[in-house]
């Protein structure tokens, strides 16, 4: 399980998170100042919507009962979200019916999941993946097409 092997790696003992201080605490009695994490820093940006977002959103398009079977992964995102004031998945509870964890999330456009480019089954997943991001292979299928046509043919 990657929350197990995220938790237990030795070497992430050390990867700060970014924070900034919490400007209702200064006026505390007692002197404590406290932190919150800073939401707006790539640690959490690039990693939550580039990276958690991603897996979320492939599972859901694969069929997997994200609340059962990516619950971790799920809430350490409903967590960052709510943070960041965002929505990049449906918060706990909202999910019921036919709505989507992440297809139906107010800002899944600002994550790279496949959905935030229109992609909602296996299929167009399939059909995207063969996109030439040059365009070339279509250039070229187009080409042949156009050069069987009658009227191409006799430029």
């Amino acid at each position: 399980c990657m929350s197990y092997a995220l938790s237990h790696n030795s070497r992430l003992n050390a990867v700060l998170s970014p924070c900034i201080v919490d400007e209702s605490s200064k006026s505390n009695e007692d002197g404590t100042i406290h932190l919150k994490p800073n939401t707006t820093t790539r640690f959490f940006t690039d990693d939550t919507q580039h990276g958690l977002c991603i897996y979320l959103g492939l599972a859901e398009l694969l069929g997997f009962d994200l609340e059962r079977d990516m619950k971790d992964t799920l809430y350490v995102v409903r967590r960052l979200q709510h943070w960041m004031k965002k929505e990049f998945v449906l918060p706990a509870g909202k999910a019921n019916g036919n709505r989507k964890i992440v297809s139906s999330a107010r800002d899944v456009a600002e994550t790279s999941a496949p959905q935030a480019f229109g992609i909602h089954s296996i299929q167009e997943l399939r059909q995207f993946f063969r996109l030439d991001v040059f365009g070339e292979v279509h250039q070229a299928r187009a080409e042949e097409l156009l050069g069987r046509s009658g009227l191409v043919s006799r430029l």
